[in-house]
């Protein structure tokens, strides 16, 4: 690893979903983004890793600002070592960072976390910023132990939390949403009329420059597209981005639950018929791109 012979900014997990977008941000705004990823990737610094930490110092030197994207998400877990897992990974594999940039004399770390340090929550109103965190995941409680780490480091720091994040070709739950809007047959999201907050990749990745950038920004943000969408308008969008009907219809909400709950999948029916709202932070920033917008990238390109 050699270090770039100009002040820069190192992205981890810059491969991935978010990391891809946070790379092309940075760079279309005249910074010089480094990237970190595990396996060999054009253009990248390969090597990185959450759970086996190797010396990043060559590469931290001189840089402006490490963005920390990479991190141990949900999956198919073992239960009886999950808690462990993601505690090594998204905790102790971010303390590492943490003190590998301070020695570096970094001065400033973002930290991507998550809206899972809130734990389960079934009300109607939206959480804000000081609600009580009380994860109930191991993705969550280990992502809450990180961001206290964060804070008590010495450089300035901003830790995002962050909902569902959507976009072209996105991973997980989002991925599985993806593929439903592009099948040819109907379903039961007719109606619906809940509210989800979530983020666009690509305001996600724009906010991350406005922290960078901004002098003053709060310590702690709640990022969202500052507008929530239902999952009937969700799904009206995707289908239209991808060039196909509505083709929705509306069904009796018990009976999903209860086929959420004999799949052991009630996470989806929570997904897809409840609402989850965050009140977004002030912090100087307007989102690039509305819910409709976005949700318009995440069909083919014509």
């Amino acid at each position: 690893m050699s270090s770039p012979n100009q002040p820069h900014i190192v992205v981890t997990g810059a491969n991935g979903f978010i990391g891809t977008h946070v790379m092309h941000a940075l760079a279309h705004a005249g910074e010089y983004p480094v990237g970190l990823c595990r396996r060999p990737t054009k253009g990248l610094v390969h090597g990185f890793d959450l759970e086996n930490p190797g010396d990043y110092g060559q590469v931290l030197k001189g840089a402006k600002a490490v963005v920390h994207c990479a991190a141990r998400v949900h999956g198919r877990e073992d239960k009886a070592t999950e808690l462990a897992d993601h505690m090594k990974a998204n905790r102790d594999g971010t303390a590492d960072l943490i003190r590998q940039a301070e020695a570096a004399g970094v001065p400033k770390f973002v930290f991507l976390s998550t809206v899972a340090v809130y734990g389960q929550n079934t009300s109607q109103e939206p959480i804000d910023i000081d609600h009580p965190t009380a994860p109930t995941t191991a993705y969550g409680k280990a992502k809450l132990e990180a961001e206290a780490l964060v804070q008590e480091s010495s450089m300035q720091s901003v830790i995002l939390r962050v909902p569902q994040v959507y976009g072209p070709h996105g991973p997980g739950l989002w991925g599985r949403m993806l593929r439903m809007a592009n099948s040819p047959y109907p379903l039961p999201m007719g109606f619906v009329r809940n509210q989800r907050s979530m983020i666009a990749v690509q305001n996600l990745a724009d906010l991350i420059r406005h922290c960078l950038a901004a002098e003053d920004v709060p310590p702690v943000i709640q990022a969202t597209d500052h507008a929530d969408i239902s999952t009937t308008d969700m799904m009206r969008a995707l289908r239209h981005a991808f060039g196909r009907a509505p083709r929705l219809f509306p069904a009796p909400f018990p009976i999903l639950w209860l086929g959420a709950k004999a799949m052991r999948r009630s996470y989806l029916y929570d997904m897809y018929y409840r609402s989850l709202r965050f009140t977004p932070t002030d912090c100087g920033w307007s989102p690039i791109m509305t819910p409709v917008e976005a949700l318009k990238t995440c069909g083919p390109k014509r």
